[in-house]
């Protein structure tokens, strides 16, 4: 018996339509099959000739749509912030590179006297910015290599100058 049977199959019976076999005929002989017996398990309303229907909330194809396009915005705001993440890192990671080439051109003007293992350039790195409307900016956004040197000094001199008035 296939699915659209069994249905027509349930329906005949809630209406009172399906044919009891006559006893002693095989070839009636009524067996239970496991979509009758799920639907005969539902609650029926009692004292009252209508019976329940029940009403499935079936999604119109704008509310699917919508759904779409909330789980695309939400990844597309999670790859943004992921984007920007990883420059954070990038950026950091730089940073180090510049560090540690900082330490080993130390080491080599001990040993030749001259060193510059690495030269810098102006770099840029990706950044995602979100406009007043709220769309999306791939842009780039240029990282201060020399930062960390320009504060070290201005700070070194705030101390001299500190020092330099106590001693006065």
């Amino acid at each position: 018996m296939t699915k659209l049977q069994a249905s027509l199959k349930v329906v005949q019976m809630k209406r009172g339509e399906d044919r009891q076999p006559v006893k002693g005929d095989a070839k009636h002989k009524r067996v239970p099959s496991p979509a009758i017996a799920n639907t005969e398990r539902r609650p029926r309303k009692t004292g009252d000739s209508r019976r329940l229907i029940p009403s499935l909330r079936v999604k119109t194809y704008q509310e699917l749509l919508q759904e779409h396009l909330n789980e695309k915005l939400k990844h597309l705001e999670a790859q943004a912030t992921q984007v920007n993440r990883l420059s954070a890192e990038l950026e950091a990671a730089i940073q180090e590179l510049k560090a540690i080439s900082a330490q080993v051109n130390t080491d080599l003007k001990s040993l030749r006297g001259k060193a510059d293992i690495c030269e810098y350039k102006a770099t840029s790195l990706p950044y995602v910015g979100q406009k007043l409307d709220g769309s999306l900016v791939l842009t780039a956004r240029s990282i201060d290599l020399y930062k960390a040197e320009r504060e070290a000094s201005s700070l070194a001199q705030k101390l001299r100058r500190r020092t330099g008035k106590k001693t006065r």
